[in-house]
């Protein structure tokens, strides 16, 4: 296969005209800071981000095959502000088909399904974890998690063709990238420190960066103790594993599609590039134009 995905992220993200030089004063604080955390339980332990309570009661709640509706109410209850999100969504006119507001909870979980309602409710809570300053979250955080749910959408789409569940997919690709969380706060930190004319972009940093934001994130799943499922999945997406389980060759085939994405919106890739990935994938052109307008709306959905 001749295109190659492996640093799309950060090169969508950086100067891609800086791919050939050698590392910057800002690059080489940036990795220094990034080991440092890395060899230091302690201080990783510090970066990661906290799993809001809510949402281990949902992926426990999901997980509990006793579950009913009422179980939902409960947990959306127990969070005024995540409740009344609920509401306004079900309101929408993708879901609301008629001029009556849903007003109850369980009108909306009923109206939303279960999983449609554990989708939005995941994708709320886990918003919470992406670092908010102003100037950082427009340079890094926002393509975050854009890239995130991008990955989650293909995810969910793929997840019938292969075995598995459409949430834990969903699920799955919106947590994939979190290690780059600890990798954009440590160029936070670093770009506090450089002057500002000093940016990120050659090709050795952006595959260390991709290397490390891999592991990072298989740790935080088991810090987290999600299910060993995810953990699993995650741990496979390091550079040189073998993709062995289902779940995990899922994600890998919807990072890899999200980050083509990225490349053919910058126009580094072509449509032959494109169409070979689609054969290795048997992907059909058809499903990416379906992700490619859920793409767009993603996009504009996020501020």
């Amino acid at each position: 296969m001749t295109i190659d995905t492996s640093t799309a992220f950060y090169d969508v993200m950086f100067d891609a005209k800086k791919d050939h030089q050698p590392m910057n004063l800002l690059e080489e604080k940036a990795l220094e800071q990034v080991r440092a955390v890395l060899n230091d339980p302690e201080r990783l332990n510090q970066h990661i981000p906290t799993l809001p309570a809510m949402l281990i009661k949902l992926l426990e709640t999901l997980k509990n095959p006793y579950s009913d509706v009422f179980d939902f109410v409960n947990i959306l209850e127990q969070d005024p502000a995540f409740a009344t999100e609920v509401l306004r969504i079900a309101n929408s006119a993708r879901y609301c088909q008629s001029d009556k507001e849903v007003r109850s909870l369980k009108r909306a979980v009923s109206l939303l399904g279960l999983a449609g309602l554990s989708k939005i409710a995941t994708t709320l809570l886990m918003a919470n974890v992406i670092p908010c300053k102003p100037i950082y979250y427009k340079m890094f955080g926002r393509q975050i998690w854009v890239h995130s749910m991008h990955c989650a959408t293909l995810c969910e789409l793929l997840a019938g063709s292969h075995g598995e569940d459409e949430f834990d997919g969903y699920f799955l690709g919106l947590i994939h990238d979190i290690g780059k969380i600890i990798i954009f706060n440590c160029l936070c930190e670093a770009l506090g420190m450089i002057m500002m004319d000093c940016s990120p972009g050659t090709k050795v940093f952006k595959k260390l960066m991709s290397e490390m934001s891999a592991d990072i994130s298989f740790y935080i799943a088991k810090e987290w103790q999600l299910p060993q499922l995810y953990c699993d999945a995650l741990a496979e997406q390091s550079v040189g594993k073998e993709q062995t389980k289902p779940l995990s060759k899922l994600l890998y085939k919807a990072n890899t599609l999200s980050e083509a994405y990225l490349m053919q919106v910058k126009g580094l890739v072509t449509e032959e590039e494109l169409d070979q990935l689609f054969t290795l994938f048997s992907f059909h052109s058809s499903s990416w134009q379906q992700f490619s307008e859920l793409a767009v709306e993603i996009e504009a959905s996020v501020n």
